[in-house]
């Protein structure tokens, strides 16, 4: 048997990529086996490091006292917990802090990454590059809300810090992850998808006295590229139940002779109930509600909001009273005859939750997903919302119902003025899909950073829920497995699973780099 890989991963994030990439296993061995694990955000880099100790256990083969650290709602207790596991393991926790590394690219000491590389891949000649240099300035949003990229946005400039690696350190392969705005990208009018393929191409050119290794860049989805859009692989059409297009470049060494082959896409596409129906049913929280309005001393108005007790019986009797008020306002009636909203007998969902899974509900993927010591669920507690917001979260989702799309901003206006948002944008155009319900039937829509701020993108089908995605609901939809937990508070989880690349995705990708290294 062949040993195993050496890869070295940058701008990790919550470890997407390492974690397809370490998913392929022959005859009970890791085929790649995962080096080093740089992130500069520190939620993320907890998460990372308590992933790469699981790593050093054969795959679902995890010890008790994991699960046993994991197990319980509370975040102090459980940050408690994993410090006793990782006591526990002192030789494998050893490992993981060796591996995951708290480290900002373009920021700390050059020469300690660098240093750090060697130390790993030593006289190896056969090793693999992964990671997604920050994407933001890419974005179609991030670009919007600027107008434009400049010239002097550092974040341009950061995936000159995965060209140094490569330029220093001649991986075999190499896969480079960004967003699909990359290749409508310009700066001073010259494209920024061009430059970052002449630069991939002879990264020697960036640093002087360095080998002279240059790279054949390759599509994963097209044989024969014929234009820059050929790079973008939509994920949906390759088992990801989330429509999320993202260009992956494919880098090999021109000293090896091989060619890759693509990604073979589903006959079927996988819908987003395929891999969050079987989770338990949660209600939304209460917080506050809106209350009047006042001046301030410069005399703009100001809105003022009054407590909302978060009880069962507040909840319910909230809920059906909206129910009863948009049926009779919007004409509903025929559709939600005898429908009334019960609490959930699991409240508000919670970071551990014991539930027993009922197994004539089989999801799509279920050997990915599923761990049968688990004996609960990860990261499943709904937020908190504004009143008001939860009567449109309840319009949306019955309009969704009926008639197969989720309403945009003048559907509100058209259907009860109440239901528009008080807000200067509402009837703007520029935020029409304000309040998106994530629809069954189809694959989610793109679960991106945003998931982190309010959650009106991302709004459950399921109208007796009334609420947002939770972080395990995203974290099935981007094939994250059901024992990868995230730590930090749960807008830092929000923020992880966003900006991660989809594991099953990277299992698929890692497979066709295993074909090409593994002779």
């Amino acid at each position: 048997m062949s040993k195993s890989i050496k890869v070295i991963d940058l701008f990790a994030g919550p470890g997407g990529l390492a974690e397809g990439f370490s998913s392929i296993i022959k005859n009970n061995k890791r085929r790649f086996s995962i080096g080093l694990s740089i992130e500069k955000d520190e939620s993320a880099h907890k998460t990372l490091l308590l992933r790469s100790f699981c790593r050093q256990f054969q795959k679902n083969n995890l010890p008790t006292e994991y699960y046993n650290a994991i197990s319980t709602d509370n975040i102090e207790d459980r940050e408690k917990n994993i410090e006793e596991l990782f006591k526990s393991y002192p030789v494998e926790f050893q490992i993981a802090s060796e591996e995951a590394i708290k480290f900002e690219l373009g920021k700390d000491s050059e020469k300690f990454l660098d240093s750090k590389i060697k130390s790993i891949i030593g006289n190896d000649d056969k090793w693999v590059l992964i990671g997604g240099p920050p994407c933001q300035a890419y974005s179609m949003a991030g670009r919007s809300r600027v107008g434009g990229i400049s010239s002097d946005d550092h974040r341009v400039y950061l995936y000159k810090e995965y060209l140094k690696v490569i330029a220093k350190h001649s991986p075999s392969i190499f896969v480079m992850e960004n967003v699909k705005g990359l290749i409508s990208a310009k700066v001073d009018g010259n494209s920024v998808f061009e430059m970052i393929l002449e630069d991939l191409s002879a990264p020697h050119k960036i640093i002087n006295g360095t080998k002279i290794n240059n790279y054949k860049i390759y599509s994963l989805v097209e044989e024969n590229v014929k234009q820059p859009k050929e790079y973008i692989i939509n994920s949906e059409d390759y088992g990801v139940p989330q429509k999320r297009h993202r260009v992956i470049l494919l880098g090999i060494r021109e000293d090896i002779e091989a060619k890759p082959s693509i990604l073979k896409r589903n006959v079927s596409k996988i819908n987003i109930e395929d891999v969050i129906d079987d989770l338990p049913k949660i209600r939304s929280g209460l917080n506050r509600s809106f209350d009047r309005y006042e001046f301030n001393e410069k005399g703009k108005r100001v809105r003022k909001y009054k407590k909302v007790e978060d009880s069962k019986d507040n909840w319910q009797v909230l809920m059906n009273d909206n129910l009863n008020q948009l049926i009779k306002l919007n004409g509903f009636n025929e559709d939600e005859d005898d429908f009334e909203i019960n609490e959930s007998d699991y409240g508000t969902g919670s970071e551990y939750l014991k539930y027993k899974r009922k197994e004539k509900k089989k999801i799509t993927h279920q050997f990915w997903y599923m761990d049968d010591k688990l004996n609960g669920v990860l990261n499943h507690q709904s937020r908190s919302h504004l009143t008001e917001d939860l009567k449109r979260y309840m319009f949306s989702t019955m309009f969704t119902d009926k008639y197969k799309k989720f309403p945009r901003m003048r559907d509100f206006k058209e259907y009860g003025d109440k239901l528009l948002p008080d807000h200067i944008s509402a009837e703007s155009g520029n935020f029409a899909d304000r309040f998106r319900v994530q629809k069954k039937g189809v694959p989610a829509t793109t679960i991106t950073s945003h998931i982190s701020k309010d959650g009106h993108y991302f709004i459950h089908y399921d109208k007796s829920q009334v609420r947002s995605l939770t972080v395990r609901e995203a974290a099935r939809i981007q094939t994250f497995p059901d024992n990868y937990l995230f730590r930090g508070s749960r807008t830092m989880q929000f923020h992880q699973v966003g900006n991660a690349v989809p594991p099953y995705l990277a299992y698929q990708i890692g497979k066709i780099v295993l074909k090409i290294l593994d002779v």
